[in-house]
């Protein structure tokens, strides 16, 4: 009986599937047709008024609008969309040199082709017109508002300044504000830093040859300006040998007519996998993401305590037959797991869903975000590493084929199309509560200012967003080496001891999958 009624099911489970695919592609049409169309006219007619108004005005912020849009209001206190980059350099630097060297390599570059600049956003900031967000030019710009010494209270010219210190302006620089009118982005150098910890004073640190002495900088932008292709891309034009040949293009190519086809598709299908996608459960009701008012936008950074082997990764992807990212992925999943079960938290048995930029196939060479919005349920549920690791690279797969992430990009650009008191009533809620990304670096070490200043090691952490994320994991690849980073709300994890516990969780992960099996939950 129960065989007969599976063998029903199936066909009436089909037709229900159907008609609600049916029913939602519809709504999906005819949103876009009554909301999306006519206010995409109504942004055209905007533009064309607001730089009749002002002549400076660049071009209307469209798909990233929606993360400049989140923070316009505290662009100058709290920013919670930024990209923050760690070098730790071996020789000695100067300002008024860096300064220089910035404005030589990045702001005065031309583009061959029409004698524009290449960056323009360099050189711009975003500003407020009818309700829209443009980018404006900077007419007062100045390479020092933009490169310049890290100073506060407790560290000053005279600050010897260690790992301690330099983590913890890390830390203060995630969230700190831009200055208002400028564009989005800064260098921040820290001249008298000593990696080892042994010098006390600044006539000690003078005495050490230029050869021999350290500094670090802090690369720091707007989410909305760049992602962590661009981030590679002027990191490398910095050097002085240029960006490598083998790394010019680091994200796949496909043919244009294969993204025609991706975006039919998700044009009749992906509605359908969006519906199905939040049908399956809210992501905040669990222990990373709980109670409205639990996230802070404060953050604490923990690092690994020493950089891996990237070898180390690649060595479980060819074990077990998954991907790079399957496995730093299936390691989240384990930690979390772990982190839970350490502090008597039960495995919630709605999804923990993870969010994870990937570059656009035909990532431009602008400096513009450009991403597909990738999104899968993490596979805490499952009890071994290696279980783990194979659930995380089947989901991964699936992201390739299914319709999801073009439906969501497409979303993204309409959406981010609307005027910004639009968006920020609409976008209260991200639906994840992990963040996934990385930047990909040369095998080979870089080397700055006519190598005198050779890059050591490289690190990036980002904003999660006010009521949006409780974890970030970000992870950058550098002369063999692999750095992995956590971001984590003060909100959820109190303490360092805790983001260090999960840290510690998230990399035996990754040992246990080096040895094959796993029976560790």
């Amino acid at each position: 009986m129960g065989r007969l009624c599976s063998i029903v099911w199936i066909p009436i489970r089909f037709l229900l599937l159907l008609l609600f695919s049916l029913i939602v592609t519809i709504g999906y049409w005819a949103v876009v047709i009554v909301v999306v169309v006519p206010s995409q006219i109504f942004r055209q007619l905007v533009s064309f008024v607001a730089r009749q108004q002002d002549r400076d005005l660049g071009n209307l912020v469209t798909s990233k609008g929606a993360l400049i849009a989140r923070d316009f209001a505290d662009w100058t206190t709290s920013p919670s969309h930024s990209i923050t980059v760690l070098g730790k350099f071996k020789g000695k630097c100067d300002i008024k040199t860096t300064q220089q060297h910035v404005l030589r390599t990045l702001i005065h570059k031309r583009n061959g082709e029409n004698d524009l600049w290449k960056y323009p956003e360099l050189q711009q900031y975003c500003t407020l017109r009818l309700g829209y967000l443009f980018f404006k030019w900077d007419r007062k710009f100045d390479i020092s508002n933009h490169v310049k010494l890290y100073k506060s209270e407790d560290i000053h010219e005279e600050t010897v300044v260690n790992d301690e210190k330099l983590h913890s302006i890390w830390e203060r620089m995630t969230t700190r504000g831009y200055s208002p009118k400028t564009s989005p982005w800064e260098f921040i150098l820290i001249e008298n830093y000593d990696p080892h910890g042994k010098v006390c004073s600044i006539d000690e640190l003078n005495g050490i040859p230029d050869e021999e002495r350290h500094c670090a900088w802090i690369f720091r932008a707007h989410h909305s300006v760049v992602d962590g292709v661009s981030i590679y891309r002027l990191i490398s034009l910095l050097t002085d040998q240029g960006l490598p040949l083998e790394d010019q293009e680091t994200s796949n190519k496909v043919p244009k007519y294969f993204n025609c086809l991706m975006n039919l598709k998700a044009l009749v299908c992906g509605p359908a996998a969006f519906a199905k996608t939040l049908l399956q459960g809210v992501d905040y009701l669990h222990g990373l993401h709980y109670c409205k008012n639990r996230l802070t936008g404060k953050y604490s950074l923990v690092t690994t305590s020493s950089t891996l082997d990237i070898k180390f990764i690649k060595n479980a992807s060819k074990l077990h037959g998954v991907s790079f990212h399957a496995v730093l992925i299936g390691a989240i999943s384990g930690g979390i797991r772990k982190y839970f079960l350490n502090n008597n938290l039960t495995i919630p048995l709605q999804p923990i869903r993870l969010s994870m930029p990937i570059p656009q196939p035909n990532h431009t060479t602008k400096l513009r975000n450009e991403w597909l919005a990738g999104m899968v349920d993490l596979s805490v549920e499952k009890e071994t590493a290696k279980q783990r690791v194979l659930a995380m690279n089947e989901r991964l797969n699936g992201l390739k084929t299914e319709s999801l992430m073009p439906i969501l990009t497409q979303a993204i650009t309409f959406f981010g199309g609307f005027p910004v008191e639009a968006i920020r009533v609409l976008s209260t809620k991200s639906g994840t509560s992990v963040m996934y990304s990385e930047m990909r670096g040369p095998s080979t070490p870089l080397t700055f200012l006519n190598k005198g200043v050779t890059l050591d090691e490289l690190a990036y952490s980002f904003g999660l967003g006010t009521d949006d994320l409780g974890l970030g994991f970000s992870s950058v690849s550098y002369n063999g080496k692999i750095t992995l980073i956590l971001t984590l709300d003060q909100g959820i994890f109190k303490t360092k001891e805790k983001g260090q516990e999960l840290m510690k969780f998230i990399v035996s992960d990754i040992e246990e999958l080096q040895f094959g099996g796993s029976t560790h939950s």
